[in-house]
């Protein structure tokens, strides 16, 4: 999967932990867009905070098997599914 175009987007929301909770929300002309919120879980904001230039797939697998208790398989087969899930939010 190519991240390029989700690292692209990235810079156009703005990220922050809320009540427990980890949110991101479109920003347009310096303002939050808040009919539009993306809640995050734990994995969800670790993957969001290492979205970056030089990240691929298998390098945020690899940080999620360090963190987390997971096998790589599942890291892979769920990222993938997450980063299909988000390029699709936020394509809408």
């Amino acid at each position: 999967m190519d991240l390029t175009p989700l690292i692209a987007k990235k810079h156009q929301y703005a990220s922050r932990q809320v009540g427990g909770e980890y949110v991101i929300v479109p920003v347009r002309d310096n303002v939050a867009q808040m009919n539009t919120l993306i809640t995050l879980n734990e994995v969800g904001s670790f993957i969001w905070d290492r979205l970056a230039q030089d990240a691929t797939v298998e390098s945020l697998a690899a940080a999620i098997v360090a963190e987390f208790d997971v096998s790589l398989e599942i890291a892979k087969r769920d990222l993938g599914a997450f980063l299909t899930s988000l390029t699709n939010t936020l394509k809408s």
